[in-house]
C-alpha cells in the first residue's frame, strides 16, 4: 500500500513538471537574487540601530530608509534594535 502512495506522488510530480519550461523546450533563466534590479524603495523613513544583547549599550548596525530611496544597511542586524524616527512620506 505504501508503495503505491510513493508511486503515485512521484508519478503526479512528474507529470506536473517544474515550470520553467517553455514551449520549445528550453528552460527558462530566472535571474539571482543578487544582480536583480528591482530594488526596495522606501515609503516610510526611519533609521534602525542594532544591538549586541538585551542591554542595548554595543550598537552593531544600523539601518536607514528615506522617502523614495532605497534602504542602507551597516553592520549586522539583530533581534535587539530600537527605531527611530519613524515618518510617513
Amino acid at each position: 500500500m505504501k508503495t503505491y502512495i510513493v508511486a503515485g506522488a512521484l508519478a503526479v510530480g512528474l507529470l506536473a513538471g517544474c515550470g520553467g519550461v517553455e514551449e520549445d523546450g528550453l528552460e527558462t533563466e530566472q535571474p539571482s537574487l543578487a544582480t536583480r534590479e528591482d530594488r526596495l524603495i522606501c515609503n516610510t523613513q526611519y533609521i534602525v540601530v542594532y544591538y549586541s544583547d538585551a542591554t542595548y549599550t554595543t550598537e552593531v548596525g544600523v539601518e536607514h530608509c528615506w522617502c523614495g530611496n532605497t534602504p542602507t544597511r551597516e553592520g549586522l542586524r539583530t533581534s535587539y534594535r530600537q527605531v527611530y524616527s519613524e515618518e510617513s512620506c
